[in-house]
């Protein structure tokens, strides 16, 4: 895949604040779109390919063609070379989280972060040992 054009965002239906976001990951990750993405493909063919070895369906019978987008956008991920740790945190999906990629890494690694969603919000959905004072969030370190 070359990264000179758009060809692959334009085969993905993805829209230029999507095209950006992806870019960024990929400089995030000194890689290229086109490497991520074929990393994607790849862990999405070796799940399928080991679903049908089981004698099951394949990603096909299970899930919807928007479905299957969808969760290959989301899911595919796990076949990326990713540093992660697991976490008590589960955002809703519906809903869009207050902070910026940069305010989570700040208040992971211990600083506090002014909480700009509902407190409603912060105590229903954000997981995890976190307090909030003066408007701003931190995780409680263990």
């Amino acid at each position: 895949m070359s990264d000179d054009s758009n060809a692959w965002a334009i085969g993905l239906g993805l829209s230029p604040d999507q095209v950006d976001e992806f870019r960024r990951l990929a400089t995030a990750m000194a890689s290229s779109p086109g490497e991520i993405l074929g990393k994607m493909v790849s862990h999405v063919l070796a799940v399928d390919w080991e679903m049908r070895s089981r004698g099951l369906r394949g990603l096909p019978g299970w899930v919807t063609p928007e479905q299957a987008v969808e969760r290959l956008v989301d899911h595919s991920f796990d076949g990326l070379p990713l540093d992660v740790r697991p976490s008590e945190f589960m955002w809703p999906a519906d809903k869009p989280f207050p902070w910026s990629a940069e305010e989570c890494k700040a208040a992971v690694i211990g600083y506090e972060v002014k909480w700009h969603g509902d407190f409603e919000d912060f105590c229903d959905h954000l997981r995890g040992l976190w307090e909030i004072s003066d408007g701003y969030a931190f995780l409680l370190q263990r």
